[in-house]
């Protein structure tokens, strides 16, 4: 554990978690992370609930693309579900990793090198110290300073980006049986089988050994309250099947359906679109899915599925440029 000096709003600011020196209890701390183009340092809430007993250590993050902020909410109402006298083991709850961000309503990391630089964070893992990139220097620094020696399981909260939703829908990479486990008990709509992408929070824990979901939570910019509720009932599901505390798992009734390929239907010129699809529905190929509409109402084109599927995202802003995605088809091959 790296302490500093600072306390800002009565809550003391650190360089390093270390939970294994923690004492039991709630502990609430700033975790000083990189620095702006002003000097002035990022700082990233964290929440640390230390069980009585030893015992898994749960690492759960929300928001490290800055207009998703579902995963705030779950973790909010999760914290009175969590117990330091009856837990076994720790909770780690970033509710917020990417402030910047945050404050821009951006998916990206914003930084001005060189100008205006925009960053997915998401594709920046592990980082590197040395680099000409704020944003990967800063993911080294939630890597190597925050995650690391805290987390035996992680879940990264998500949703989909601005313009766009999903179901309760999961990422995971079923070569890995822990992650299946933790796949299991989630009440996602959807599941896809998953090998990765290089740089995200998900694809290096597995690398390093730490089973890792990323659990998309509907739309960004949002709290919605069955989202939220689905997000806590996976994540105690999880300690429940983990030991970490007493229960019963609740899958609320959702049978997730599993794929390995989703496609997407894009467009190839601007306008309106209009999905006529819903999630979670099942389409047939040649299915007219959404249309596109002129400034006039005429109706432009209209988009089929190239394959069978079920609806795994739709487009909510009606203004899509040319190569925007309408409709995206999660399947089996």
């Amino acid at each position: 554990m790296k302490t500093t000096s600072d306390i800002i709003d009565g809550v003391p600011v650190i360089e390093k978690l270390s939970v294994d020196e923690l004492p039991s209890g709630k502990h609430r701390f700033f975790f000083k992370a990189t620095t702006d183009a002003l000097g002035n340092y990022h700082r990233i809430p964290v929440i640390v609930i230390k069980g009585r007993y030893e015992g898994t250590k749960l690492f759960i993050q929300s928001t490290v693309h800055g207009d998703e902020v579902q995963g705030i909410d779950v973790i909010h109402q999760l914290l009175p579900h969590l117990n330091p006298e009856s837990l076994h083991g720790t909770v780690v709850l970033v509710p917020g990793a990417n402030p910047p961000g945050m404050q821009l309503a951006s998916r990206y990391f914003p930084s001005q090198n060189d100008g205006q630089t925009l960053t997915n964070l998401n594709r920046m893992m592990p980082g590197d110290a040395k680099s000409s990139s704020a944003a990967s220097r800063f993911a080294y620094v939630l890597w190597h300073h925050l995650y690391m020696d805290n987390a035996d399981i992680f879940l990264d909260l998500h949703t989909q980006s601005t313009g766009t939703a999903f179901p309760m829908f999961l990422f995971a990479d079923y070569r890995d049986e822990e992650v299946r486990r933790l796949a299991s008990l989630q009440p996602a709509d959807q599941i896809k089988e998953d090998d990765g992408i290089d740089g995200s929070v998900e694809t290096e824990m597995v690398a390093a050994g730490i089973p890792s979901l990323t659990v998309e939570l509907g739309c960004a910019n949002v709290f919605d309250p069955d989202m939220t509720a689905r997000g806590v009932q996976g994540i105690l599901n999880t300690m429940v099947n983990y030991s970490m505390i007493d229960g019963e798992i609740d899958l609320m009734s959702i049978e997730s359906y599993v794929g390995n390929d989703d496609v997407s239907i894009t467009t190839d010129h601007g306008g309106f679109a209009r999905p006529l699809v819903k999630l979670n529905e099942d389409v047939s190929e040649g299915q007219i899915v959404a249309t596109m509409t002129n400034a006039f109402g005429d109706v432009t084109a209209e988009f089929t599925a190239p394959c069978d599927g079920r609806v795994l995202s739709i487009c909510t802003t009606p203004l899509r440029e040319p190569g925007a995605t309408l409709v995206q088809l999660l399947r089996r091959v």
